[in-house]
């Protein structure tokens, strides 16, 4: 027997068989060969044998320790967990102080999530053995999967100082510790794994996860990208790269990605959708609709799917299918915040904007924390006159990545209203020119509060802005003196509890430089007529261009008249945009060329009697000036202009001709044609 036992652990199961044969030849019921002939059966895949074998054991022994852990392991091995226990509890009944068998009956416990068991089976294990380091091992996987992540943290770093190679130690401490947020740590412990096992794609799927979430998007994708080259079939890791290159931007990457994950599975209904998310953001608007028809065929009631193809449909001008989509989306998850929230901005802009200020609120309602969803409901609450609450909500707007990408960020306290004394203050410009133009009425309030006032803005605005008394202008980007506090310009109207009764309203609150309105009035001195400068686009890049801005050929042709002058105070025309105004000849003077910042166009808007412009930078210009302003608004798109009205509270030199239907721009141009027609009438009698 010796001789095959030593066979056995030579790795040779098949000739310790034999050997027990010969034993069992000339003496049945001997047990030693009886069990080791058993566990070579076992090994070798004929556990009939094996089975019957160890019944002649139990014939003779019923409670041969050896043997009842042999069919511990079998029956373990097989999935029956119960009779293991069994098997296992028998076996200690003669061996109460083996520690290993105790480590295998807490293994058997924890299968069957027998977890207060299972721990005091490794407790027992590592007092009859404090070195048995699977045990430690095992009791610090029980205690995590108890939700005790001190102990279990204990207990792993337990093995790892007693074998800090231990397989799977650094993966499941790793694991602990981000599911805990500690996320340096966690990526410090994978990689620690890696050292071990730098070629497991799971182990490097899991160091992207953690990259993911410390926002360390490129190492994230360097880390799929790894175990992708390892496991080219690995469906959940291609997922993966697939939202992380999404969110990191590199949409066409992402959509490469995704195309692939789909080709191995095309029941994949969460990548169809993000697919389709994707080729909407590269504006393959085509095949991202396809894409989500795609995904909600394979699953109707996946709510993220139909508002990705609301938002597709937005996009395509299909207001009405983007309302039904939205619809869609929060009929299949009633609870879907996101839902919600995409389907009142489809509403807005389709005109509906009661409906749109409800389901608003019920996206805050379910989701108040989202940033996104709050900045639109502050757009909804402010376009309707409430304004105490909508500035409130509009202060989610610094929370928004997507909007705040590029904006200052300061690390001084926000300056909450309270008196200054003393204290130098910075107020900062965040958006667009026009919001800056908008909100600096509020400075001069804040100057006489009696701190020191620094205020950063655009470059394109330090000039005109210098004129503000007792405040001192920096450009952006350019080194700013200490300060004590800070505050975004855009949140002063909350901080003085801005109603529609007490806006700060009286105009002019800018002033041209005085030498060059002098010689913008001189050289259009000989000018008969209104003198009519003009805007028509805004900043391409703005999220809601395609809904304010107009081509040349819809504006210009309607405004050449009798008795009026058009100047082009165009700063960006866009590239079809010259054939008309070469078109139209001296009928529009283009005065772009001599506006170098806003100073310049300051004392041009100054020089003219009327600015007509789409809702940009110009029209607040010219409203902050007190000059005559006619602005075309689309319908119910931004805020400031609210609802149904004519006139803006903001400035009152400023008349609107707003459409009356989303996306109809005819009817406000005939209306302002019109209109420009009688006063050029009244202007030459």
């Amino acid at each position: 027997m010796l001789e095959a036992a030593e066979r056995f652990s030579a790795g040779r199961p098949d000739q310790a068989d034999a050997l027990c044969a010969e034993v069992l030849r000339v003496e049945p019921d001997h047990v030693p060969a009886l069990h080791l002939a058993a566990v070579a059966a076992f090994v070798t895949d004929r556990a009939a044998d094996g089975a019957e074998l160890l019944g002649r054991v139990f014939d003779i022994d019923p409670d041969h320790a050896p043997a009842l852990v042999t069919l511990g392991d079998a029956l373990a091995l097989k999935g029956e967990q119960e009779g293991a226990v069994a098997a296992f509890r028998r076996a200690l009944v003669r061996r109460p102080d083996d520690a290993g068998l105790h480590n295998k009956l807490g293994l058997a416990l924890g299968a069957l999530a027998r977890f207060d068991e299972a721990e005091a089976a490794y407790r027992r294990a590592l007092v009859l053995d404090a070195h048995l380091t699977r045990a430690c091992f095992n009791l610090a996987v029980v205690l995590a999967g108890q939700g005790r992540p001190t102990e279990a943290e204990e207990a792993y770093r337990a093995v790892i100082a007693r074998e800090p190679c231990y397989r799977g130690v650094w993966l499941n401490l790793g694991n602990l510790l981000a599911d805990q947020m500690r996320l340096g740590e966690a990526e410090a412990a994978y990689r620690r794994a890696l050292d071990s096992d730098p070629d497991d794609p799971a182990l490097l799927c899991s160091l992207g996860a953690v990259l993911y979430r410390e926002g360390l998007l490129q190492d994230a994708v360097a880390s799929y990208r790894r175990a992708i080259a390892l496991a080219p079939d690995n469906v959940a890791a291609l997922r993966l790269l697939g939202l992380v290159l999404h969110e990191a931007g590199q949409l066409q990457d992402a959509a490469e990605i995704y195309r692939r994950s789909l080709a191995r599975d095309a029941s994949d209904h969460v990548i169809a959708s993000n697919l389709g998310a994707c080729l909407s953001e590269l504006g393959a608007l085509d095949e991202a609709a396809s894409a989500c028809e795609q995904a909600v065929l394979l699953k109707p009631d996946y709510a993220a799917a139909w508002t990705n193809l609301g938002i597709v449909f937005e996009k395509q001008d299909r207001a009405c299918d983007a309302i039904a989509a939205h619809r869609c989306a929060v009929a299949a998850d009633p609870d879907y915040a996101k839902g919600h929230a995409n389907l009142a901005v489809a509403l807005r802009n389709a005109g509906e904007i009661d409906e749109a200020l409800a389901a608003s609120h019920r996206a805050v309602g379910f989701d108040p924390e989202q940033p996104l969803a709050q900045y639109n409901h502050a757009h909804f609450l402010l376009m309707n006159g409430d304004f105490v609450n909508g500035f409130a909500a509009y202060r989610w707007r610094r929370k928004c990545k997507s909007l705040s990408d590029g904006d200052p960020t300061f690390s001084e306290p926000e300056w909450q209203g309270e008196p200054l004394n003393g204290r130098t203050l910075l107020l900062f410009a965040e958006y667009g020119l026009g919001d800056a133009l908008h909100f600096v009425r509020y400075v001069p309030t804040v100057a006489a509060l009696g701190g020191k006032i620094i205020l950063q803005v655009q470059p394109a605005l330090a000039t005109l802005l210098r004129q503000l008394p007792d405040v001192t202008v920096i450009p952006r980007g350019e080194a700013l003196p200490r300060f004590d506090l800070q505050l975004p310009l855009m949140s002063l109207p909350r901080v003085f509890g801005t109603t529609l009764d007490t806006i700060p309203a009286d105009v002019p609150y800018l002033h041209p430089d005085p030498a060059r309105l002098s010689r913008w009035r001189a050289a259009l001195a000989d000018v008969t007529g209104l003198k009519v400068g003009v805007v028509w686009a805004g900043n391409a890049r703005h999220k809601g261009d395609r809904q304010r801005s107009l081509p040349a050929a819809s504006v210009l042709p309607r405004l050449v008249m009798p008795g009026v002058q058009l100047y082009s105070l165009q700063k960006e025309p866009r590239p079809e945009d010259g054939e008309m105004l070469a078109a139209l000849g001296c009928d529009v003077i283009d005065l772009a060329p001599a506006l170098g910042d806003f100073a310049d166009t300051a004392a041009a808007v100054a020089a003219l009697d009327l600015v007509i412009a789409v809702d940009t930078s110009v029209a607040h210009l010219a409203g902050a000036l007190g000059r005559p302003v006619w602005m075309l608004t689309p319908y119910g798109l931004d805020w400031r202009w609210l609802r149904e009205r004519e006139d803006s509270p903001w400035y009152p030199t400023m008349r609107l001709f707003r459409q009356r239907s989303p996306r109809e721009w005819n009817d406000p141009l005939m209306r302002l044609s019109a209109a420009l027609a009688v006063l050029a009438a009244k202007a030459e009698s």
